[in-house]
């Protein structure tokens, strides 16, 4: 979850962030990151969330940093709560040295040059033979007051997000899209805005007030499409359209550094 969209007075997360958390461990799984990555950077890890959840699957000799340029003093000595700061390390400066897996989950959407964003952190923190994963909101025409509320300056498409890493350094190995299902309900969420002559506040994910009972079927049948996507993204595909689309990449040139 970003920074900017927690709410401490509501601990229950929503399910998009839950089914999208599994998701991408599932990922990392199937495609050999879980078990043969040693030191782990989640570039905008925000509340650190995920990154516990990841923590509590990874070998016990992994290394995992949560870099965010937000994180206050709070943050930065592990009290701040729901921070999951058992064996993560937090800082709000890039971590010297390098990396073998990066992680930036929904973040470039919020920088302003995003291929020199994700260039130097290539250049500067991904390993020779790293990988780095990518996900960002899918689909510009989707551009809403949700965006604008959360400081994106853009949404991508799949070819869209595929340029931005390719012009930074990277080679996409596998890709795909996520929450298809949810596609067609925020098309017309954003159809009904555009119509209206004034704009509703935005909460974000971390406004989520549904029952546990009502979080937990959302879960699942995001969860039980997500298990599609991961089968087409892992086997080459077209990426599947959704409400989100995600990359996984290397380095163009694995033989050193550029």
């Amino acid at each position: 979850m970003d920074l900017i969209e927690r709410h401490w007075e509501s601990a229950r997360r929503h399910p998009w962030e839950v089914a999208r958390a599994r998701f991408f461990l599932r990922l990392l799984d199937r495609l050999g990151c879980i078990e043969h990555t040693a030191a782990w950077l989640d570039v905008g890890a925000g509340d650190a969330w995920f990154a516990g959840q990841l923590r509590a699957v990874l070998p016990t000799t992994a290394r995992l940093v949560c870099w965010d340029v937000h994180y206050g003093d709070a943050e930065l000595s592990g009290s701040e709560p729901g921070s999951e700061s058992r064996e993560i390390v937090f800082t709000a400066e890039r971590p010297p040295g390098t990396f073998d897996g990066v992680l930036m989950l929904d973040v470039i959407e919020h920088v302003e040059d995003d291929v020199a964003f994700v260039r130097d952190v290539v250049r500067d923190s991904l390993a020779d033979n790293g990988w780095v994963l990518v996900s960002v909101p899918a689909y510009q025409r989707l551009f809403s007051d949700h965006d604008r509320a959360l400081k994106h300056y853009r949404r991508y498409s799949p070819r869209t997000l595929r340029s931005t890493l390719e012009s930074a350094g990277l080679t996409v190995v596998a890709r795909g899209g996520l929450f298809h299902a949810l596609l067609p309900m925020r098309a017309a969420v954003v159809l009904r805005e555009r119509h209206r002559r004034r704009h509703l506040p935005q909460t974000g994910i971390g406004g989520w007030q549904g029952t546990e009972a009502l979080s937990r079927a959302i879960v699942l049948a995001l969860d039980s499409e997500s298990r599609l996507s991961l089968a087409m993204g892992t086997r080459h595909f077209p990426p599947l359209p959704g409400l989100s689309t995600w990359a996984l990449c290397r380095r163009q040139n694995t033989g050193g550094r550029r």
